[in-house]
């Protein structure tokens, strides 16, 4: 992450603002997601294993890492961006780099670049099995900044 988020803390009432948006996200809530990390420029979400979100092998769909990416990068955008503002995809590319099986899903998103009109963020995708780790996609991003719709 660049020096200048890292070394800027998140004020919590941004933090706060970040759950409740991510609390309306009907996606996230289909899908069992949490937020469990949210830092300024950087955010994790998880997300466990169900039937209900697997392609026909018993792997959890490429369809649900990019969601779990995408939300997770655009919410480290929001951890960058002025007051009443906020981050829309504009573009993604995302490599699936292995069959994403596990017990959990776990999404990193971190700005690369914010930028007054576009940041650009990476989410990498995780899924977590007996406690290890692995690597299943990466996702690079570019979001629009936008005045907030009525709510974010």
């Amino acid at each position: 992450m660049p020096e200048v988020l890292a070394s800027t803390p998140l004020d919590a009432t941004r933090a706060d603002a970040i759950a409740t948006s991510f609390s309306r996200q009907g996606l996230m809530r289909t899908f069992g997601a949490t937020l469990t990390r949210v830092a300024r420029g950087e955010v994790e979400i998880a997300m466990p294993w169900a039937e209900s979100v697997t392609q026909q092998h018993g792997f959890f769909h490429g369809g649900v890492v990019g969601a779990l990416a995408d939300s997770a990068c655009g919410y480290a955008a929001l951890s960058v961006v002025g007051e009443g503002e906020a981050g829309l995809t504009a573009e993604y590319k995302i490599n699936l780099l292995s069959p994403a099986q596990g017990e959990q899903l776990i999404a990193v998103g971190r700005v690369v670049k914010p930028g007054r009109t576009l940041i650009v963020a990476q989410g990498d995708v995780f899924t977590l099995s007996g406690g290890a780790r692995k690597a299943v996609a990466t996702m690079l991003m570019t979001l629009c900044v936008v005045r907030s719709l009525d709510h974010v």
